[in-house]
């Protein structure tokens, strides 16, 4: 008999501006709401983000300062406590290439050159979509390429989801096209396991902001934490977005589930899209 995943979570992207109307994320649930597996229904979540040209992942990355793509992604198993992540690679799933790396290495971490050598097969993305590829060129023209920009709210995006099988176990991945503007062989939290993302037989959270914010105190791993001693997921994600409000003001998000199906979301900055097997979710929002 085939098990269905009995919870499965997405984002789009904290933004740092309010937006009239956030996007919908049901794209990205119907196939990973029918499999068996929560590694293999993140994974499925995460692909159908990086194909949506109106996200900074995969297809609709930003363009680093010398125009150019380098993504960045991470999964989780939490049933085996195993992870992965790829950076400044150039394919259009990466979230399918770090799980590559988590099932066919006895690495963590590839970057660049060493993680595309396992790619042979994937489809290989070295350009980016028209929009932000116009993005680019009216900043660069506009001399708003400068590090001392790096971080501002409308440059920051990630996408990510969690999972819950009916057996329990716990999977989360994270994606990104990076922050705009960033400097070559920048990498982010969303590859760092504790940092962008996190899954143990407890817990599974995802982040999404400003990476170097979420790499210095692993926002993501805290999280999980405080789930594990017995938090909901709801109250541990606010403690710990609180906790970075005071020490930073960049945007940020997190969201968690845990082996009991309970959700939790919270965030810092405009708006974000968080949408579940019940359909969209109001993250608190603690600005």
């Amino acid at each position: 008999m085939n098990e269905q995943v009995s919870r499965v979570y997405v984002h789009g992207g904290v933004s740092g501006t309010v937006k009239p109307r956030l996007p919908s994320l049901a794209h990205a649930l119907a196939v990973p709401l029918a499999t068996a597996s929560s590694l293999d229904a993140v994974e499925l979540a995460v692909r159908a983000l990086e194909n949506d040209p109106m996200l900074n992942a995969g297809w609709g990355a930003v363009l680093n300062q010398e125009g150019r793509v380098e993504l960045d992604a991470g999964i989780s198993d939490g049933a085996t406590g195993r992870t992965a992540g790829v950076l400044a690679v150039t394919v259009r799933n990466p979230i399918s290439l770090a799980r590559r790396v988590l099932e066919t290495t006895p690495h963590v971490l590839l970057a660049s050159a060493g993680a595309m050598a396992l790619a042979p097969d994937m489809e290989l993305l070295d350009t980016t979509t028209e929009a932000q590829l116009r993005r680019y060129e009216r900043a660069k023209a506009g001399g708003a390429l400068d590090p001392a920009n790096f971080g501002e709210p409308e440059l920051v995006d990630t996408v990510g989801a969690v999972g819950l099988d009916s057996t329990g176990r716990l999977a989360a991945g994270s994606s990104t096209g990076g922050v705009f503007g960033k400097l070559p062989g920048r990498i982010g939290d969303s590859p760092i396991f504790g940092a962008g993302h996190y899954a143990s037989p407890g817990a599974a959270v995802i982040g999404s902001g400003v990476g170097e914010l979420f790499l210095e105190v692993l926002a993501s791993a805290r999280t999980g934490y405080l789930i594990e001693e017995g938090n909901h997921p709801q109250d541990a994600c606010e403690r710990v977005i609180e906790w970075l409000g005071a020490r930073s003001a960049v945007s940020a998000g997190l969201l968690a589930l845990d082996s009991s199906g309970r959700v939790g979301a919270a965030f810092r900055g405009g708006s974000w899209a968080v949408e579940g097997p019940e359909g969209p979710l109001t993250p608190a929002r603690l600005d």
